[in-house]
């Protein structure tokens, strides 16, 4: 999260893809809006205004404090509701089962090995 831009646009991601996780729909002009009000703060805050910098500072650390693998995948669903693709009930539990065995793969691959004392 180094650019304002950058920050602001995850940060929408993010949120979209809460939403699309809980299988909210909109019609294509809201979403439109969020991401016209989502380029608005990115701009407030490159103009350096003090209440939006500061919003965005603890947006970027509330976003630091979630794990990569809950990020990335809301951010990419995020993606696709913002693109007006849905999935229905079942097709979101099989992606999050996908998502959950990835995780839990990932890690076992990390995790130390226990080592017995001869």
């Amino acid at each position: 999260m180094r650019t304002p831009f950058g920050t602001w646009i995850y940060l929408l991601l993010v949120f979209c893809g809460g939403a699309w996780v809980l299988g909210l729909q909109t019609a294509w002009w809201q979403r439109a809006l969020a991401v016209a009000a989502v380029v608005g703060l990115a701009v407030a805050d490159a103009a350096h205004t003090a209440v939006v910098s500061e919003l965005r500072e603890r947006a970027a650390h509330g976003l630091d404090s979630l794990s990569t693998w809950i990020r990335g995948p809301l951010a990419i669903a995020g993606g696709a509701w913002i693109a007006g693709l849905t999935l229905s009930v079942a097709g979101r539990v099989t992606l999050a089962a996908a998502v959950l065995t990835v995780i839990l793969f990932e890690r076992s691959m990390t995790a130390p090995v226990a080592r017995s004392v001869r």
